[in-house]
């Protein structure tokens, strides 16, 4: 079998199986079904986010025709596993390829690459309060420093205590806004979380999303 044939039928069946576990887990979040949502996320979709990012890589251009017929043995099985015949992969083929400049998967990506922009804005904002106190403790500091009266040592003490603390908040904050921003840029990376959308047009998967160009 020509590769390129076997890397995007090995690829699409993947996608499929991402799609649907990832709609069981929307379903398992909004049943509350924490037993469930921790399978599906430290177990199933991880295993199958490896397969995907493995088929996906230079390495798999290499792989020897035996190698190839072994993988498809595989992939029958999570075919046959998932309930998804050879017919409706080879019918999730055409339409990927049918919406390639208008599909849904670049809406998703869009709204990722707005997100991480919207977050690092967000960022921004935190630093305009964080660096004019990063100067007051700096300056408070120096002024401990030169203090002679207990009473004024005390006041300074205390004002140092809490820009520490105000301080802290706006580090957690980044912090927070960090590992958002870390996420979706990883999501961007592996590809898989906007391309599962790859098979259904903007203008349908827009009418489940409110998103803006």
């Amino acid at each position: 079998m020509d590769i390129k044939i076997f890397m995007d039928y090995a690829t699409e069946i993947v996608l499929q199986v991402l799609r649907k576990n990832s709609q069981e887990l929307q379903k398992a979040y909004q049943e509350n079904d924490n037993k469930k949502i921790e399978v599906l996320e430290t177990e199933i979709i991880p295993k199958y986010e490896k397969l995907y990012l493995g088929l996906t890589s230079d390495e798999m251009k290499k792989k020897t025709p035996e190698e190839i017929e072994n993988i498809l043995k595989v992939l029958e099985d999570i075919l046959e596993k998932n309930n998804f015949t050879k017919e409706f992969i080879e019918e999730c083929q055409k339409k990927r390829e049918e919406y390639k400049k208008s599909s849904g998967a670049l809406v998703v990506k869009r709204l990722f690459e707005y997100s991480i922009k919207n977050l690092k804005k967000n960022k921004s904002k935190v630093y305009d309060k964080l660096n004019p106190l990063l100067k007051k403790e700096e300056k408070l500091e120096a002024d401990l420093k030169e203090a002679i009266q207990y009473e004024d040592e005390m006041k300074i003490s205390a004002d140092i205590v809490d820009v520490r603390e105000e301080k802290r908040e706006l580090n957690d904050k980044i912090a927070l806004l960090d590992l958002k921003i870390t996420s979706i840029e990883r999501d961007i990376q592996n590809r898989w979380k906007y391309e599962i959308y790859g098979t259904v047009t903007q203008k349908e998967l827009e009418k489940y999303m409110n998103y803006k160009d």
